[in-house]
């Protein structure tokens, strides 16, 4: 059987268009319809044909949490269907690493679930879209992609949804992995692969959101240097579910702010501002009741605890969820 792959359009700045030529950075997002996008990218034909779903249009700034659970239950219901052989969504670069790491832990398959994007806006001097798009879907298409989970191609590069993060705010080189490095590249039309995740993901994943409506309220709360009491003690009287301390280094937690977050109700999870590193248990956490974060980034630990507390209010348990995804 001839299978497709489904193209999903959310928006960004693959979808968007300035002023001018010119104009790299005030455009607006979200304006161009996928069809638009796929028509500026020759050579896509030999790896069809194609199913379009317009999912959305927007800036990924403004993705939230019922974006996440509509767009893998989605994904889901595509990747079921047999005559589906890949997914390759189109998606702002902002919030990318985020959405790519949910659908890691909640769309069951071992088929290719690609994510790109651009930093450069359509119709923009050097625009990056056409070649991204065409490459995420050639990366669709290498088998070798089976079983990875979640790609993020962008630049030439693959990585994986675990560990993947944008690392600057304007060059098209943004996307890195900067603990385990790039899962691969894309050269001559083909993924070529030289690492996989070795944390649980897709079909290896206990998350299921095909029932859910809503997801725990999880929050961030960042730490600096010369931090009052105001902030955390404010956070903390909203009640979440749960909290992500992001702390400085490797993810200290001012006293004050310990003082205050300590032992709460709901379970907190310690995590580290610099971008790279793993998060592990000190004796302090014990007294406190903190779980760590071990590698993943504060916003990922965040998506981890709000799709663990739908299957446990286990402290032990949930920080053996850091663990394995």
């Amino acid at each position: 059987m001839e299978t497709k792959i489904a193209l999903i359009g959310t928006g960004g700045t693959i979808a968007g268009r300035g002023a001018s030529d010119t104009d790299l950075t005030g455009y607006t997002a979200g304006v161009l319809g996928l069809n638009e996008i796929l028509d500026s990218v020759p050579g896509t034909e030999p790896y069809g044909p194609y199913t379009y779903i317009q999912f959305s249009n927007i800036e990924s700034s403004d993705i939230t949490v019922q974006h996440w659970l509509d767009l893998s239950k989605l994904v889901q219901k595509l990747v079921d269907q047999e005559d589906i052989g890949g997914v390759v969504i189109t998606h702002g670069t902002d919030s990318m690493e985020e959405t790519a790491y949910f659908l890691n832990l909640t769309v069951h398959t071992d088929k290719p679930i690609v994510i790109t994007g651009s930093m450069r806006p359509a119709g923009a001097i050097s625009a990056d879209g056409p070649i991204n798009l065409l490459q995420a879907i050639q990366v669709a298409r290498t088998p070798e992609t089976i079983g990875k989970g979640v790609i993020v191609v962008l630049n030439g590069y693959i990585d994986g949804a675990r560990d993947v993060s944008k690392r600057n705010t304007t060059n098209v080189a943004t996307f890195d992995s900067p603990l385990v490095g790039h899962l691969g590249i894309v050269q001559d039309g083909v993924a070529h692969y030289y690492k996989a995740s070795t944390r649980r993901h897709t079909k290896e994943s206990i998350f299921a959101v095909h029932e859910l409506k809503e997801l725990p309220r999880v929050v961030i709360l960042t730490c600096y240097g010369g931090m009052d009491d105001m902030i955390p003690m404010s956070v903390v009287a909203t009640n979440p579910d749960g909290l992500i301390l992001t702390g400085l280094g490797h993810g200290t937690i001012p006293q004050n702010v310990r003082q205050i977050t300590q032992n709460t109700v709901f379970p907190t999870v310690r995590a580290s501002r610099t971008g790279s590193g793993m998060v592990s248990a000190v004796p302090q956490d014990t007294l406190a009741g903190y779980l760590v974060s071990d590698t993943l980034s504060p916003q990922k630990a965040r998506i981890l605890l709000m799709l663990g507390l739908t299957k446990t209010k286990s402290l032990k348990k949930l920080q053996q969820y850091f663990y394995e995804y």
